[in-house]
């Protein structure tokens, strides 16, 4: 009998907890960084200065950043502009940037404290870029400047406007620029080279989707465009591929190349041709893991369709540098440009990159998999490979296979000699 109430009250329990369930269809676009991506380096999603949307809103630490953006939002309001059309803006798109977020704990922040967040923060996104265009082109001077007095600031700001947690739709940021903007010949995109690392005739040249998720993911798109485009003209290849690392690669005769930079020429853009693996230079600084890492974590949101341009690379680099000695070999060629002291430091930064960075359905270099694994199964190849590998890997043992090949040399000539002096007539 016990056993039956104790039934019916938990049945009781889970309907009233189904009742007060309210599930709607939603695709978000932004969420926690999972674990099994932050547990490799969790401060590389983490804002060092200024907090943007509601998910780093509130840590003791950013709110230092809130006076620039009270600042930005009078500076701009000095314009004949009341704050009532930014507010009544915002307050008309504030449920679908709630459905922007994945989390829960959106729906704990009232209207009013989300509607202000969303303006401040994008209007501070948006000033922060246009007065880094003013002080690039001299329009205002650094020295006295708040933020731009310090290249230690701007560096950190442009360094968080970049993490996948710290992002506000884009639809509010295009909303709030229209508002404010009086130039009709600018756009919003116009703004964000400081955050590519291109330059502006690149940015300006990239043809851009009209719905990007957000900040983060505008940039993602100007610095995959050309490649994309290369992409396009080619097959999807779905199947799982691997290579070898630099070192076993170079002892199979493969060598590596720089790729040349030209106009046509994407960073991601690695081809192989006449046993030459060309690749565009990589720089690696303190800045690389973070900035790769956001785009992995954007990339592995994407819908399983998606190209995931930026993880097939990093899994491309994961696999050729399985050792220091591979990042020697690289960085010798001119592919790897090394910032951060030794050879161990960017080994270690792409053991982190390509945890986890498995390649995505429609793998990006597959053709370029296929034709290096080709060269490399040659059976003249692998004896090449094994003899560098075995014979060829230090002086000593060279000298030796030279001195064994001299002597069989010479063996086989008095062997000859002796055979035609002994069929020689008397």
């Amino acid at each position: 009998m016990s056993e039956f109430k104790s039934s019916n009250k938990l049945s009781v329990d889970i309907d009233q907890m189904l009742r007060g369930f309210c599930y709607t269809a939603t695709t978000p676009s932004i969420y926690r960084v999972n674990d099994c991506l932050r547990n490799t380096s969790e401060k590389a999603y983490d804002p060092m200065i200024v907090s943007i949307g509601p998910l780093h809103r509130g840590k003791p630490n950013l709110e230092a950043m809130d006076y620039h953006k009270m600042r930005y939002l009078k500076q701009l309001l000095g314009n004949p502009f009341p704050v009532e059309i930014y507010v009544n803006t915002i307050r008309n798109v504030e449920q679908t940037a709630r459905n922007f977020y994945a989390q829960q704990e959106i729906a704990l922040v009232d209207a009013d404290q989300f509607a202000k967040m969303l303006l401040l923060d994008g209007i501070f996104i948006i000033e922060f870029l246009r007065e880094y265009s003013d002080v690039d082109g001299g329009g205002i001077q650094r020295d006295g400047n708040p933020i731009f007095g310090s290249e230690y600031i701007v560096s950190h700001l442009l360094h968080d406007l970049m993490l996948f947690e710290n992002q506000i739709p884009m639809f509010v940021v295009e909303a709030l620029f229209q508002l404010s903007n009086h130039d009709n010949n600018t756009e919003f995109k116009d703004l964000i080279w400081p955050l590519t690392k291109c330059s502006k005739k690149d940015v300006a040249n990239a043809l851009l989707p009209n719905d990007a998720s957000h900040l983060l993911g505008l940039v993602h798109s100007v610095k995959c465009f050309s490649f994309a485009l290369l992409c396009s003209h080619e097959k999807g290849w779905k199947e799982e591929k691997n290579i070898n690392s630099a070192t076993d690669l170079k002892e199979a005769g493969i060598v590596f190349r720089k790729k040349a930079a030209g106009k046509d020429c994407s960073w991601l853009d690695i081809t192989f041709k006449n046993r030459t693996l060309y690749i565009p230079e990589l720089m690696i600084s303190d800045e690389t893991e973070s900035l790769f890492k956001n785009m992995i974590a954007y990339e592995f949101y994407l819908p399983g369709s998606s190209p995931k341009y930026v993880t097939d690379y990093v899994f491309f680099l994961h696999c050729l540098m399985s050792s220091t000695k591979d990042v020697e070999v690289l960085r010798r060629c001119g592919v790897i440009s090394n910032w951060m002291g030794g050879d161990a430091r960017v080994y270690n930064v792409i053991v982190r990159l390509g945890t986890h960075a498995f390649n995505s359905r429609y793998f990006s270099y597959g053709g370029v998999f296929d034709s290096i694994n080709e060269h490399s199964g040659r059976k003249w190849n692998k004896w090449i490979a094994v003899l560098r590998r075995h014979h060829l890997n230090n002086p000593w043992t060279f000298l030796s296979l030279v001195a064994a090949a001299v002597l069989l040399s010479l063996t086989m000539v008095q062997t000859v000699f002796a055979v035609l002096s002994f069929r020689k007539p008397t």
